[in-house]
């Protein structure tokens, strides 16, 4: 059975802290899939496309392999009303 993680975060920029629990958490599972969010209440440098596009292009050069996978992910609020 394969084992994915999930990290999101905004990733605006990501940085070597963000690298480094990538590099950690691919130690015990098969897969990380970095959710690049969004949220209302702060200024961002990238706009989630860029910041997705970062991130592929940093990771892939670090790790060369396809294990990591980077998503953008929108942070709707759910209202059952």
């Amino acid at each position: 059975m394969k084992i994915n993680a999930i990290y999101p975060g905004t990733f605006d920029p990501i940085t070597f802290g963000h690298i480094d629990v990538i590099k950690k958490a691919l130690k015990i599972v098969d897969k990380v899939i970095v959710a690049i969010s969004e949220t209302d209440n702060k200024n961002y440098f990238f706009n989630p496309q860029e910041r997705i596009e970062i991130v592929r292009k940093d990771l892939v050069s670090i790790f060369k392999k396809n294990n990591i996978e980077a998503i953008e992910c929108t942070n709707k609020k759910f209202d059952p009303n």
